[in-house]
């Protein structure tokens, strides 16, 4: 299903992408969506691509001129981080536990360490 032209806007908006910018293409925006299956989704992996386009900045000095563009990266990542949660995606938390001894062979003369 593709998006209508206010959900299109609403994208791009939610992407943090200006009318006058011209980032991602509205088929690519109908891809991403079609990918993720849902909304926030959408726009967790559009972040998730313009994360690793801002991976390759550089911080840089010239004169009494300083650009941070690793601020970039971080900010998207913050972004990404809040899309991908409110979508379901990304990394699932880690579950600690404690490994049964009958599972691994009841009644075993084999040590384990």
């Amino acid at each position: 299903m593709a998006l209508t032209v206010t959900q299109l806007t609403d994208l791009q908006r939610d992407i943090g992408i200006g009318s006058d910018e011209a980032v991602f293409t509205d088929d690519e925006l109908n891809r991403l969506y079609s990918r993720a299956g849902s909304y926030a989704g959408a726009v967790a992996y559009a972040v998730r691509q313009l994360l690793m386009d801002a991976a390759r900045f550089n911080d840089y000095t010239v004169d009494k001129t300083k650009e941070s563009r690793s601020q970039i990266f971080a900010h998207l990542k913050q972004m990404y981080d809040l899309w991908s949660a409110e979508a379901g995606i990304g990394t699932p938390p880690l579950v600690a536990g404690t490994i049964e001894q009958d599972l691994i062979e009841p009644f075993s003369t084999t040590e384990y360490t």
